[in-house]
Formats: C-alpha cells, sequence, structure tokens
C-alpha cells in the first residue's frame, strides 16, 4: 500500500460511535491521526460517504463530533485488518490540536517502551 498520509498516526483503541444516513453504529479503531482514523469493523460503509463520528480520547476528557469521509476499505483479512479509513472533513482547530498532543503522547509511550525493551 502505497503511503500518502501527511499526518503523523498513532495508536488508538478507543470506541468510535458513527452514523450514517441509514443508520447509527459503534466499533473500535486502531489508530488516529490529525487526519483520519481507521475503524475496525466488517460492516464497511461505501466510499465516499459522510460519516458523523462520535468519540473521546484516553485522557482527554473533550467529546469529539467530527464529520468523516470514508476514503478506503478493506473487506478482507488477506492484507490488512478488515476495515476503513475515514477523513476528517470538518474539524474545529482546537480539536486537530487535542488530538495532535494525543498522538505525541501517545508515540513517546511506545518509543519509551521499545527502549526499555
Amino acid at each position: 500500500m502505497d503511503e500518502r498520509r501527511k499526518d503523523e498516526r498513532g495508536p488508538a483503541v478507543i470506541e468510535v460511535q458513527y452514523r450514517t444516513a441509514q443508520e447509527f453504529l459503534s466499533a473500535y479503531t486502531q489508530n488516529i491521526s490529525g487526519g483520519g482514523l481507521f475503524v475496525q469493523t466488517s460492516r464497511l460503509i461505501p466510499l465516499n460517504e459522510e460519516v458523523l463520528l462520535r468519540f473521546t480520547l484516553p485522557g482527554v476528557s473533550h467529546r469529539f463530533e467530527i464529520t468523516g469521509l470514508v476514503v478506503w476499505c478493506n473487506p478482507t483479512l488477506r492484507t490488512a485488518t478488515v476495515g476503513m479509513g475515514i477523513k476528517f472533513l470538518k474539524i474545529a482547530p482546537a480539536e486537530a490540536s487535542m488530538i495532535d498532543d494525543y498522538i505525541k503522547a501517545a508515540l513517546s509511550k511506545v518509543q519509551a517502551t521499545e527502549k526499555k525493551s
């Protein structure tokens, strides 16, 4: 898979609720960046469909409500985890900053753990 991400991503196993025009679903993320997140689910939403995402990050009291767009889906385990990539469309600068701070802290913890190993 070609890496076209411009935002650094960090590990984040958090519950995310997402609403489409037809239904309201809940699943878990695998990672997050300032530009979007990966939702691990077998209930895939069609590409280019908008969703309303709702989630909180560990250690952050703010509840995020961000409009996103499904930009890729992986329906099988052959190449990677089953799920979909959702790009943030409408995100307030303050929310983007909170996500960036969370990612930096999460990556620092991962690096510290790797140094101890």
